[in-house]
């Protein structure tokens, strides 16, 4: 590839009608090295050229006078990798072209993510590699600081925060990171439901909104059961009875939101049914858990069905996928043989794409 970067920026700063000195100035870099990179006598480091390419608002593709067609082409072969590699799971080859893929785009957001959560991939190692580690974070506070778009800062954002949670084991540094987020009250669900009243709202939206908040809601409450509550014998019970009645929530919102894609809560309640089986199973009541399990499946149908395709969005499988290998765990060997344990493990592995 024929790159005359040098060509490019005499052109822009005459358009723009920017000095060598201003654009020094604006890059922390000196004249002369800007009169370097024009004369074609040197190139800008691969770290300045978002920054040259922001500033005279333009592409780092056009800034090195790549055809689009084909620099587009094969940015989407690398969004194809990324997501073959996150389905299979990171190792030290993904790393490597992930970077060259970096080193290629520097100023693509997607592809930047995906190379810091590899990076971080290497965190559960016996050895973790620091050095990937602090790249990663470097990586993902350049992101935060540089993107517009709300959700991708969120994603990065949570991405910093794991990283100080489970690499670093740094509390403070974690907590830091949370700060960095909106509280609740910021969210547009919260808005849309509550700023206004219901009444003068779009229903369709406001059912999305409520549906949203119901989720979340009911997932923090399910792991506040599991996780924080005392986890005894003599608490299974109230476990139990903690579950049963977030499926009725989820069961009431159902009915209260007909249609509109009340049927998403059909995952919340697919996996309350599961939680329920692992403590039931625990007790030894194996019929009590065939019917959790049983139910389970009758969740995940209705949301294998084609009504809902999207039941989980960004994700290359559907729920059934997910749920089939918890059945493979060994607190289900009591019930292994069982005819109705068979029959619904055949049939999850049928839904399952």
């Amino acid at each position: 590839m024929n790159i005359k970067i040098n060509e490019k920026l005499k052109q822009l700063r005459a358009i723009k009608g920017v000095t060598q000195e201003a654009l020094a100035d604006h890059l922390g870099v000196t004249p002369q090295a800007i009169s370097r990179w024009e004369s074609g006598s040197g190139y800008p480091a691969i770290d300045y050229l978002p920054d040259i390419a922001d500033y005279f608002e333009i592409s780092v593709d056009e800034l090195l006078g790549v055809k689009t067609t084909e620099r587009e082409a094969r940015r989407e072969d690398i969004y194809m990798t990324i997501e073959h590699i996150e389905e299979c799971g990171y190792n030290t080859s993904a790393i490597d072209l992930l970077r060259e893929a970096h080193e290629e785009f520097p100023s693509d957001q997607k592809i930047s993510l995906a190379l810091a959560k590899a990076l971080i991939s290497t965190k559960d190692e016996d050895a973790p590699n620091k050095t990937y580690l602090h790249e990663a974070e470097k990586i993902l506070r350049y992101l935060i600081r540089h993107t517009d778009e709300l959700d991708f800062r969120f994603t990065c954002t949570k991405e910093l925060a794991i990283l100080y949670k489970e690499a670093w084991k740094d509390e403070d540094g974690y907590k830091e990171t949370l700060d960095m987020l909106p509280g609740i009250d910021s969210c547009k669900e919260i808005f849309f439901t509550d700023y206004f009243n219901g009444a003068t709202q779009d229903q369709t939206m406001m059912n999305k909104c409520t549906l949203s908040i119901l989720q979340k809601t009911v997932n923090i409450l399910r792991d506040h059961v599991a996780y924080s509550l005392p986890n005894t014998k003599r608490s299974w019970n109230d476990k139990l009875s903690h579950f049963d009645w977030l499926i009725d929530i989820c069961e009431h919102a159902e009915k209260l939101i007909a249609g509109d894609g009340s049927v998403i809560l059909e995952a919340n309640k697919a996996i309350l049914y599961r939680y329920k089986a692992t403590y039931l199973i625990a007790q030894g009541k194996k019929t009590d858990t065939l019917t959790s399990l049983e139910r389970m499946c009758d969740c995940l149908e209705k949301l294998c069905h084609d009504s809902c395709p999207d039941s989980i969005p960004g994700t290359p499988h559907n729920p059934a996928w997910y749920f089939l290998p918890y059945l493979d765990q060994d607190r289900y060997d009591p019930i292994r043989d069982n005819k109705r344990f068979v029959k619904l493990k055949e049939h999850l592995a049928a839904m399952a794409i």
